[in-house]
């Protein structure tokens, strides 16, 4: 199971929040991660972008479609709602990643 040590809620520029799951990774290692990530929380995978300096990945969770995203500046990862619909989603994906916490984790 993918743990995290300190999941977060960040605002975005679009008045929602975001889900910052951990600043480590990279642009090689997200894949594998992500589609771990995405079975582990029951999520499908509808659409896959990849630029140079980050992975931008759209989910289904809950019937909410999210913005699975990879940034390499900053480094993280994160949960992002497409829109103000999602949020509610990306709020349980928080509790979940909150109760699943380990100081160890990523």
């Amino acid at each position: 199971m993918i743990r995290f040590s300190n999941p977060k809620k960040e605002k975005t520029a679009s008045e929602t929040e975001s889900l910052e799951l951990t600043e480590a990774g990279s642009w090689l290692s997200f894949p594998p991660f992500a589609e771990k990530y995405v079975k582990q929380i029951g999520a499908k995978i509808k659409r896959k972008i990849e630029a140079p300096y980050m992975h931008l990945w759209e989910i289904e969770y809950e019937g909410a479609v999210l913005n699975f995203v990879y940034d390499d500046f900053p480094n993280g990862i994160s949960i992002e709602p497409k829109d103000k619909s999602g949020q509610d989603a990306v709020e349980k994906l928080y509790k979940l990643a909150l109760s699943q916490s380990d100081p160890n984790g990523l």
